[in-house]
């Protein structure tokens, strides 16, 4: 008889005084691997932050911790605490973070002749005539060499050409402009996945994980991955996560992650790793009936 597998996920609040020693080891961490750094960029504090937060709270005994990520909110949350910590315990060493670079890179140009080739283009789009919209991109990029928006839409036309290569180039030219773009790292981790190179698909959705961590588009896309390398713990953790988001969201994608969670659950259970999939579970504050 096939066994039922259903998810119930739980959601609650922290206990405000572990929470903030969880905190202040967090940051107590971050800030031992910023000292290492000879430059403290952005990037390397945001790493340096949110690695040993992971490994922190999902390690901590209490389960009030461990389920203080559960939710977008509680991931945004800590990420904010932690850094108000950080700014006490090393204020040397905290750079100056734009918190509004989408507002910038995700815009219209402020070249006239780019945005109306750019108008055009996205019209041609809509319409599924990638190929001479691919040509309107290509007359705004002429105009604006650093347009994200259309370096990133050239790169969904060569996808829907299922041109990859060129794909992954234009995605690649909009990272070199705004390496946190999460458009362009989501969908180059997708056309990777398409060309079979699941390994440099993982790369790029964990630095999808690493600049949103609340995004859950990352979790899903490295956990599908790690499944087809059939990494089952690492394919795991991060599709419960995503899983959580999406749940929290309300998203339809929640259908999606259950679907692949659900299929890993009958891998693991014919391969008589059934235990090792609940204590994954447990860990990440998912219990299964």
């Amino acid at each position: 008889m096939k066994k039922n597998f259903s998810l119930f996920l739980i959601f609650s609040g922290f206990l405000a005084l572990n929470a903030q020693t969880v905190e202040e080891k967090i940051a107590a961490k971050a800030c031992e691997c910023l000292e290492k750094s000879s430059k403290i960029t952005e990037d390397v504090f945001r790493g340096c932050l949110t690695q040993p937060m992971g490994e922190l709270i999902l390690t901590d005994k209490d389960p009030k911790i461990r389920e203080s990520i559960n939710t977008v909110e509680g991931i945004q949350g800590m990420i904010v605490r932690v850094q108000g910590v950080i700014t006490k315990k090393c204020p040397n060493l905290i750079p100056e973070i734009n918190q509004n670079k989408d507002d910038v890179f995700y815009s219209e140009s402020k070249n006239k002749n780019a945005q109306n080739s750019y108008t055009i283009a996205k019209d041609l789009m809509r319409q599924n005539n990638h190929k001479l919209a691919l040509e309107n991109f290509q007359l705004a990029i002429k105009e604006d060499p650093t347009f994200v928006l259309a370096l990133d839409d050239m790169g969904v036309c060569y996808r829907q050409l299922n041109d990859y290569d060129n794909a992954i180039k234009y995605y690649s030219k909009s990272l070199e402009i705004y390496p946190e773009g999460n458009f362009a790292l989501m969908n180059i981790g997708v056309v990777y996945t398409l060309k079979s190179d699941y390994k440099t698909a993982i790369s790029y959705y964990e630095k999808l994980i690493q600049y949103h961590p609340d995004n859950a588009e990352g979790y899903f896309g490295a956990g599908k991955n790690y499944f087809i390398l059939k990494d089952d713990e690492k394919a795991l953790n991060n599709l419960f996560l995503a899983h959580i988001i999406y749940t929290n969201e309300k998203s339809d994608y929640a259908k999606d992650s259950e679907q692949l969670i659900g299929a890993l659950y009958q891998k693991m259970k014919s391969e008589n790793k059934e235990d090792l999939f609940k204590k994954i579970a447990a860990k990440n504050n998912i219990n299964i009936e």
